[in-house]
This record gives structure tokens, sequence and C-alpha cells, in this order.
């Protein structure tokens, strides 16, 4: 028996493959489907009935043009049976359409609304037979319209033969997702609810309107409606992560327990998290799992990460569970990820992605004996991460957060290069964190190399670094933290050579922060008091 509904009501209605069988009508009358039998008396009598009837002649006439086998696909081997079979599918699917338009009657609501319905999940219905008899075989539907599995949505092998992909077969191929898709787009009660798409939320959720429709429910879902999800995603948890929407739907799902139903999620993903890891979207959800885990699984998916670990650090996506596994797992149940990065510091700190996973390392490194070693391997080559492009924040983070005696370490390596890393695009940075976070000693060998350049016997290079795209923020920073006479000289300076430093844009900005210094000795509001020395 194939099932049709309408709206949130399943109307039963038996098909016969014989034409010569009677159909069920949905108020239980006998309607004989053989246009030359007479019309059942129980049925009311309407002037339609003979145009009907009539209707229903003509059309069979129209699609049939041989006596119809009441066998549908019977088991054949041969390909010329094959094509038989499809054709007779055809036939059928036309001669239950005649059946159905004879019901039709304006007095008839029910037979009204099962024959907008009907033509759908027929073919549904047969479909996999069609595809089944071109392949010589057949077997029972199972996959007919209803059912609430995710027949409705194909799983497909990406092109990298990763773990797959969900989509749409041209939207949605069951009518009832179809009908809660358009619902949620343009939806008749505002106060729809997650339960009200039970059974249909694998194929709902790789919709971008039916996730969008998800996760905003989320947030006002009873236990019982989470849990439904859980339970109805879990089944599809490997296809559904890498999926451009469903992804998101997971990941949210996870803040909202209960702590039972996240275990078991997460569980699911053992074993797989490396390949996921290194997946766009998969990625998402793993970083998602380091923060709500157990301890336990957080340990299992270190270890799988830790297989390849060096793969994930330069990888564009795995990279960022690396960031979370250091940062959620218990320093001390993680001590290989820090043994595997020793001796390979200076490479991963100029590495697109890699300077990232050093930095988390030194942050949330417990271990003392081996933060030292990871920062032994920085300062050892302080000078060319500095100007590199990504390993200057890992030498800026050492100066920001490291010990004294690291930034004192780092200071004494620039001794003679000030001037030249304050014109560099990257080492400048550097050269400023040097400044606001160094102690009295660091900054005044600093500013003391750069206002006696050229052996203190001409400002001209202090005027080259004003205009400088780059070094005009190392003057700024000098004037916020220098002392009293050296910031004299600069101001003394500034105000002899304004003219010609207002035709320049970053001459223009020393000059403004000349402005603020001055206004702050005065007491003046909107003005920024240089920075108290401190004791060396």
């Amino acid at each position: 028996m194939s099932y049709s509904s309408y709206g949130n009501e399943r109307l039963p209605f038996p098909f016969q493959d014989d034409l010569g069988s009677e159909v069920l009508a949905p108020d239980n009358q006998n309607v004989p489907s053989n246009a030359g039998t007479n019309t059942d008396p129980s049925l009311p009598r309407q002037s339609s009935s003979a145009s009907s009837r009539s209707a229903l002649e003509s059309y069979v006439e129209q699609h049939t043009q041989t006596n119809v086998d009441v066998e549908i696909f019977p088991a054949q081997s041969s390909s010329s049976t094959s094509s038989s079979s499809v054709k007779k599918f055809a036939e059928i699917v036309a001669i239950q359409e005649s059946c159905m338009r004879a019901l039709i009657d304006p007095d008839q609501e029910l037979a009204l609304r099962l024959w907008n319905q009907s033509l759908e999940d027929m073919k549904n219905h047969y479909a996999p037979d069609v595809e089944k008899a071109l392949s010589g075989e057949h077997q029972p539907t199972t996959n007919a319209p209803g059912n609430g599995g995710i027949s409705v949505v194909s799983q497909i092998q990406d092109s990298s033969g990763g773990l797959g992909n969900i989509h749409n077969s041209g939207r949605v191929v069951s009518i009832e997702v179809d009908s809660l898709l358009e619902q949620i787009k343009h939806p008749m009660d505002p106060h729809m609810r997650l339960i009200y798409i039970k059974g249909h939320i694998p194929a709902i959720s790789v919709d971008p309107i039916g996730s969008r429709f998800i996760l905003k429910k989320l947030d006002t879902a009873t236990t019982g409606e989470i849990i439904m999800l859980y339970n109805e995603i879990m089944p599809h948890i490997h296809t559904l992560i890498i999926n451009i929407f469903a992804n998101s739907v997971i990941h949210k799902l996870l803040d909202y327990g209960p702590a039972v139903y996240t275990r078991k999620l997460v569980g699911n993903l053992m074993g797989h998290v490396l390949d996921l890891s290194l997946q766009l979207y998969g990625c998402r959800v793993i970083q998602k799992a380091f923060e709500v885990a157990d301890t336990d699984q957080k340990i299992e998916m270190a270890k799988e990460l830790g297989s390849n670990l060096l793969k994930c650090v330069c990888d564009q996506h795995a990279n960022h569970a690396i960031q979370k596994c250091i940062e959620f797992v218990p320093a001390h149940h993680i001590q290989f990820v820090y043994r595997s990065l020793r001796g390979k510091v200076k490479m991963l700190s100029s590495h697109t992605f890699g300077y990232h996973v050093i930095q988390k390392a030194l942050e949330f490194c417990k271990d003392t004996q081996m933060k030292n070693v990871l920062v032994t391997e920085i300062l050892e080559s302080v000078n060319e991460l500095s100007v590199d492009p990504y390993g200057n924040f890992v030498v800026q983070y050492i100066v920001e957060h490291g010990e004294p005696r690291e930034r004192q370490i780092i200071v004494l390596k620039f001794d003679g290069r000030v001037m030249e890393m304050s014109h560099q695009k990257h080492s400048y940075n550097v050269i400023e964190k040097c400044l606001i976070h160094g102690s009295y000693m660091d900054r005044k060998r600093i500013i003391v190399e750069i206002l006696c350049a050229a052996g203190g016997t001409t400002a001209d290079h202090l005027l080259g670094m004003m205009v400088h795209e780059y070094a005009n923020f190392v003057i700024q920073r000098m004037l916020e933290v220098a002392l009293e006479w050296q910031v004299d000289v600069i101001v003394k300076l500034v105000r002899r050579h304004e003219a010609m430093l207002a035709k320049y844009p970053h001459g223009r900005d020393v000059i403004a922060q000349v402005d603020k210094v001055v206004n702050a000795r005065a007491g003046l509001p909107g003005s920024v008091a240089p920075a108290p020395p401190q004791s060396p």
C-alpha cells in the first residue's frame, strides 16, 4: 500500500496494477476502473461522471496501444525485457492517473486533495523499480515517501575520495520534505517548532533555508526536541559533518547537551578525527568537540591528530584543530605534541599556518623546561624571524608575554640593527613592542641608538623616519615612552620642520602625535600622556 500526505494528514490509497480491478476511493466507495463497467450505485450521481469516464477512455486509448500486463516487473535478465519493463512503468502511471481523474468531483474534497498529491507519490514509489529493471533485477520498493528516512537525500563521494557529501537531488525528492521547506520559507505558523520536522532532520539540515531554521529554533528548543535532533543526526554524522550547511547545525547542537548525547555524538567521530580536521567544514565541528567533550575523549582525539601532527600544523584547516587541542586538553596529557615541535620551531614559526600553533604552544605549555626549549629555539633565530612575514608575530608574542630576561636577550640581539629594522615592513612592529613592553634599560638602548644614529651630528635620519611609511610609527611610539629630554629633542625638531613634514601624510601623523604630547604636558583634554619611566 502506498501513502500520500496532505499537510499533517496521512491518506491511504491502494493502487491496483490490474486495469480490471477496482480502486478504493477515500470515502470507501468502490469505483470500477474498467471503462465498460457501470458506476457503483453508492456513488453520488453527478453530471460529470459520464465525461469523467469518457476522459478515462480517451486517456487510456491515448497512452496505451496494447493490453497492459498486470505484472509490473517480473524478474528478467535480457536487455530487451528491461526496456519493456520501463515502457510498462509509463503505461501503469498513465492508467493510474486516468483512474484518479475519474475520481475528481467538486463535492469530493478528499478525492481532490488526494489527486493533487498522488502523481508524485506514484512516481517516487515506482522509481526504484525502474532502476532495478534497467539492471535486470526487481526488488520491492522500500523508499516510498513518508517512511521518514534519509532516502530523500543523495550521498556521493567527493572528488578527493573523502568521506563524501550530502546534497539535494534536484532540491528534494520527497514531497513531504519539499512541503516542509516551503512552510519554513513562507511560514503560515510563526510558532513552528522543530518537532514539526521530525523524521526529516538530516534532509532539511543540508538545505540552506532548513539549516537556518534549525539553528534559529535551537535557541528555544525543548529537551525532547534537542534529543530528537541528536537521534536523527547521529546515524548520518560522518556525511552531515562535512556538509556546508549541516555542519553548522551539528556545531551549534553540541552547545546544548545533554551530556550523555554530546558524548555519544563525539564518540561517533572517533577514528575519523584526522580526516575531518583536514576538511573545511569537518574541522569546525572537531574544534567544537575539543571544547565540549569529556577529558578522556579529548585525549583520544589528540592522539589521532598526533599520528600526523606536522601535517595538521601546516594545514590551513587542521591547524585550528591542533590549536584547540593545545588549549583544551590538559598539558600533561599532550606532552607528545610539544615534543613533536622541538627542533622545528624556527621552520614552523615562519610557516603560514604553523606560527599560530607555536604561539598557542607558548601560551598554554605548563612544563617550564619544555617551554624554555621552545623559546630558546626562537631566540637563536630572532633576527631572521623578526623580518619574516609570520615569524615576527612569534617574536612579538615573546616580547609581550615572555620573561624580562627573554626581552633583554632580544633587545641585545637588535644592537646596531634598530634603524634598519624600523624601516622594514614586519620588523618595525617588533621594535614598537620592545618600546612598549621593554624595561627602562631596554627602551633606553633602542631610543639612544635611534637618536644618535649617524654619530648624532645631524637630525636628517630622524626627519626621514618621520615621513617613512613604517618608521614613523616607531617615532610616534618613542614620543609616548621616552624620557622628557628625549621627547624635547623630537618636539623641537618637528616644530622646526613642521612645514616640510606637513607635505607628507606620515609626517602629518607625527605632527598630530607631537600635539597630543604637548597638550598632555599642559593638562589639556584629548591628549596622550607619556608612559612613566620604569626602573631598570
